[in-house]
């Protein structure tokens, strides 16, 4: 890995500390106890009981963080926690021009899990505050899996707008910061 990689990573860890920092700082009093981490072997390790849950909707594979953050130095990775139970985790990065935040993966705990409705909340909170901090002026939600997604999505307050696909790119909601 070449120095320059390093140093971003260094410096864009220091973006993602204080977005999870001021994101935490910014939830409602009943979400207080949540803690808000990056995706480390924890996260990774807790994630794979999900896999067995029937009531996954998801495939994904999250081993797949820790190559996408090498990959994309400025990505950002999100863990919620209740205690010792992982809640959520998220990732994404910014676009190559770096005027928009992507959300490329998000997932909740399948089956029991606390604060379920208001999770997204949370991720949306703190992706909003990192790209704030790297001078983003939107969010993206990348290929909403189905059209239930989409219309949560856009009916929240303040919400999204779903911008259709153009030659051959896959459509996607977005929102300003």
């Amino acid at each position: 890995m070449q120095a320059s990689h390093i140093q971003t990573i260094k410096r864009y860890d220091e973006h993602r500390d204080d977005a999870r920092v001021i994101a935490k700082t910014s939830l409602p009093p009943h979400l207080h106890s949540l803690q808000l981490k990056g995706i480390d072997s924890k996260a990774l390790n807790a994630s794979k009981a999900w896999e067995r849950m029937e009531e996954r909707k998801v495939d994904w594979n999250w081993s797949l963080a820790t190559r996408y953050c090498q990959l994309y130095p400025k990505a950002f990775d999100l863990s919620v926690w209740s205690s010792d139970t992982l809640l959520s985790l998220t990732l994404g990065r910014p676009t190559y021009m770096g005027s928009s935040m992507r959300l490329d993966f998000i997932e909740r705990r399948p089956k029991h899990c606390l604060h379920a409705g208001d999770l997204f909340s949370v991720s949306q909170l703190a992706y909003e505050t990192y790209g704030r901090l790297i001078g983003a002026s939107y969010i993206r939600i990348v290929e909403p899996m189905n059209q239930k997604l989409i219309n949560y999505y856009t009916s929240k307050d303040g919400g999204f707008v779903l911008m259709p696909a153009k030659q051959g790119n896959p459509h996607y909601l977005v929102k300003p910061l």
